[in-house]
């Protein structure tokens, strides 16, 4: 799938731009954060079950 120019530009400024540090790589960590924390949530729902 080719991008035009314009969808690029955007998408730069975007994440250039954003107030969170390092914001390209910030939505993995997110999502390794959440994943994390659900793994931890069913270890224990597990235990005490």
């Amino acid at each position: 799938m080719v991008q035009t120019e314009a969808a690029m530009e955007a998408y730069n400024i975007f994440w250039a731009d954003s107030l969170v540090p390092y914001s390209e790589y910030m939505w993995m960590i997110a999502i390794l954060v959440i994943s994390l924390l659900a793994l931890w949530q069913a270890r224990v729902f597990i235990k005490d079950f």
